[in-house]
């Protein structure tokens, strides 16, 4: 197979993932308790998986999409992390403001 094949069919499966994985907050809160797998949700290892059978992509093609789901995930997860701590933050001042708590 030629390489402009193999990189189309590549970023179709990165594409996917993309898309699959998608910033989903109910995901990101139920899935605190998952057992995890190298730092990424069982489930999602399962959609990896998946992927590499569906695209029939080699180890090294596999180990890319691997590396991108991690840090996709991962960079989901901080961002989140983030957003909490300022909203928090937020909550705190206009609590300290006006006398009383919000709800979030």
């Amino acid at each position: 197979m030629d390489v402009q094949t193999r990189k189309s069919i590549l970023w179709d499966a990165f594409e996917e993932l993309k898309t699959k994985w998608s910033v989903d907050e109910r995901f990101l809160e139920q899935k605190e308790e998952e057992p995890t797998i190298d730092g990424l949700p069982e489930s999602r290892v399962n959609d990896l998986l998946a992927i590499k059978e569906k695209y029939q992509l080699d180890d090294l093609e596999f180990l890319f999409i691997v590396g991108t789901a991690v840090g996709l995930y991962q960079g989901q997860r901080h961002v989140r992390e983030i957003l909490q701590k300022k909203m928090s933050a937020l909550n705190e001042f206009v609590s300290s403001l006006i006398g009383r708590e919000l709800q979030t």
